[in-house]
């Protein structure tokens, strides 16, 4: 029965840790936004030869 109880509580420890990990994740990606590439890197992007589909 204690086994049981100490597996619960690890499991509902384990499903908080990767909520409040997730939250942090979307609050580190408001705070610190990905800077969009400008224009001379989406040309560099478009007409790069792709390789990797060889």
């Amino acid at each position: 029965m204690l086994l049981w109880v100490i597996i619960i509580l690890l499991v509902l420890i384990l499903i908080d840790v990767v909520r409040l990990h997730r939250k942090v994740d979307r609050l580190y990606d408001f705070l610190n936004p990905k800077v969009p590439p400008s224009v001379e890197e989406i040309e560099n992007m478009l007409t790069a030869k792709n390789d990797s589909l060889e």
